[in-house]
């Protein structure tokens, strides 16, 4: 920290006082009896931050602590007795974090976190309705090349490809040829995201999406292609692949939460062997 920047903004705020009060600290700032000292500041200054930026970073948090101190001490004049009294909430606050951090720990150290194809399946297959589609997906290949006839019709012949060999030939003139180039064949998207190149909008409406047909748009010098290899549209059940991501944080979470029942049971039964837990009648609180 720039010690000279801190003591020119020192002396901006405070004039020299005793200094027995201080206990040997530099103070830089007061608000009613309250100091702050050179020595609280930390290192809120960068290393290397110029005399410049130091000052003006520290002109900053003298102003914050000033303004927190004035505050303070408004509420405490203005607030009731019962309302200041914050120490029951400060002991459920700290006791709500020892149990949270405790309960972190426990699951971190106890917590399988590896999802097998076959429970993801399974969970699929029992929660149908868990996984029904907002929105159209689709399998399909993007593409966006240059208006050249010859090159356009092989294209365009290709994307309805049949075999493998006719499936490398589209994608090895694809990526010699294509100004933009995106296949979803493997993979299920969404329908916005699968057609977010093309230059107009494509409805889940168009009979190519559900006829496994190709979408053509001509726009100045480039032509674009929408081939759909599968379709699925709103309110059907989402296709596997797409599901398996969310399956997985959901089975996990499954997995937190019973790992968190057991151990409170085993706490609790443990307190109830030992005698360290007694239900009082409430007969006996109105004696």
């Amino acid at each position: 920290m720039c010690f000279v920047a801190v003591m020119s903004v020192a002396m901006t705020y405070l004039s020299c006082g005793d200094d027995d009060i201080h206990g040997g600290k530099r103070p830089i700032a007061r608000a009613f009896d309250t100091y702050l000292y050179y020595e609280d500041l930390g290192d809120i200054v960068p290393k290397g931050a110029t005399e410049i930026d130091s000052t003006m970073i520290i002109k900053q948090y003298i102003h914050l602590w000033i303004n927190h101190i004035l505050m303070k001490k408004k509420a405490e004049l203005y607030l009731k007795p019962e309302q200041k009294d914050v120490q029951r909430q400060l002991d459920e606050y700290r006791d709500n974090l020892l149990i949270y951090r405790y309960k972190d720990e426990f699951v971190r150290e106890n917590l399988d976190t590896d999802v097998t194809y076959a429970q993801s399946m399974e969970y699929y297959k029992r929660n149908p309705d868990d996984f029904i589609l907002n929105t159209p997906a689709v399998r399909c290949i993007f593409v966006q090349m240059i208006d050249d006839a010859e090159e356009v019709y092989t294209v365009r012949r290709l994307l309805d490809f049949h075999s493998e060999k006719d499936s490398l030939a589209l994608d090895e003139i694809c990526r010699e040829k294509a100004t933009k180039y995106e296949t979803f064949d493997n993979r299920w998207e969404s329908l916005a995201q699968a057609t977010k190149f093309m230059p107009t909008l494509v409805s889940d409406k168009e009979n190519a999406l559900r006829a496994h047909g190709t979408i053509r748009v001509n726009e100045g010098q480039y032509v674009y292609f929408l081939k759909i290899r599968d379709y699925r549209s709103v309110g059907d059940v989402m296709p596997y692949e797409m599901a398996a991501p969310s399956i997985s944080m959901i089975l996990i979470n499954k997995r937190k939460t019973e790992i968190i029942n057991k151990l409170e049971q085993i706490l609790y039964d443990n307190a109830m062997q030992h005698h360290n837990v007694e239900y009082i009648s409430l007969d006996k609180l109105k004696n």
